[in-house]
């Protein structure tokens, strides 16, 4: 009987993945720490630059760090979308920003004094609007270049402005790492793109400023020190999202549906939900009432997480 299936029996429950010979993983377990870590900081700062460009208070979060080819990239961009290519004064390869237009123009809507209610609108920016969204990249610019101090003294000299993937011309055809940032806007959300090529990051990772950061950064902190941060964290809030299920209607079942309509979800009574920390599949659990409220009774929490899940 596989581990899967044996409740309370105190072994740990492997999770088997398939392996992509063709396109091997390039970036070890601590340099996919190390940008998870970097890009959460990020995530963060973004929050506060794309709320005031919106007004109003929004959760950015690293949702995953996936490995891709550079052709498998270019076609997961849609088209048109916003795209900036950030110009770095020593590495080779350009940073690649990529944001969807419907929520750019969202943005500017919003920030014009509009509802912005649509964040869905696919179509090119007028010039007009370029100018807007590349004013609020100039912020966004400062934030990657102050989540990367800390391991590597950036300096972004320009930025290029494509809305059609195909005139984006990579430099080389190494493999992409892609880091997905989610922004949550309470009903709405959409999905930030940043791009970095292998050789870039390669070339970033080995130079000596950021090896001398790092041991820097591990040196520094007395035990006491250690401990506040310990504190600090731990009580730190998070997101925990328990999912009752999912389903896919067409355009027309929903114009149709009325009061009194039952939506059958995916999801099986008998089976746990999935339970979401930070966006992130942490746990499973059963729901139910605890005191007159509603709650979820943890059943299975994933001790080991695979390296896309993780990132």
């Amino acid at each position: 009987m596989s581990s899967k299936n044996v409740k309370g029996s105190g072994r740990k429950r492997k999770r088997v993945t398939g392996y992509d010979f063709k396109q091997p993983k390039l970036f070890s377990k601590e340099i996919m720490r190390t940008l998870r870590s970097m890009h959460d900081v990020l995530a963060r700062s973004l929050a506060r630059v794309l709320g005031n460009a919106l007004r109003k208070k929004v959760d950015v979060y690293v949702q995953k760090i996936e490995q891709v080819s550079a052709s498998e990239f270019l076609l997961g961009v849609e088209n048109p979308s916003v795209i900036f290519m950030m110009n770095e004064e020593k590495l080779t390869d350009d940073l690649i920003f990529v944001m969807p237009t419907g929520f750019c123009i969202h943005m500017i809507e919003k920030q014009s004094g509009g509802r912005g209610d649509n964040i869905s609108e696919k179509r090119p920016l007028t010039t007009i609007e370029e100018k807007i969204v590349n004013r609020i990249m100039g912020g966004i610019n400062k934030e990657i270049v102050a989540a990367w101090e800390p391991y590597e003294e950036f300096r972004i000299l320009g930025t290029h402005y494509e809305s059609k993937p195909e005139n984006v011309h990579l430099s080389s055809a190494d493999p992409m790492l892609i880091i997905h940032l989610k922004v949550d806007m309470g009903e709405k959300h959409t999905i930030l793109k940043i791009s970095y090529s292998y050789s870039l990051l390669k070339q970033a990772m080995s130079s000596s400023l950021m090896k001398k950061s790092s041991r820097f950064m591990a040196e520094k902190l007395t035990d006491d020190e250690k401990r506040a941060y310990q504190l600090t964290l731990s009580a730190a809030g998070m997101r925990i999202q328990p999912l009752l299920g999912s389903c896919t209607l067409t355009v027309d079942e929903i114009i149709n549906l009325k009061e009194g309509d039952t939506i059958s979800l995916d999801q099986r009574t008998d089976q746990p939900l999935q339970v979401h920390v930070n966006g992130v599949k942490k746990m499973t659990g059963y729901p139910g009432l605890i005191r007159g409220r509603r709650a979820v009774k943890v059943y299975e929490i994933d001790e080991e997480i695979n390296e896309q899940e993780l990132i």
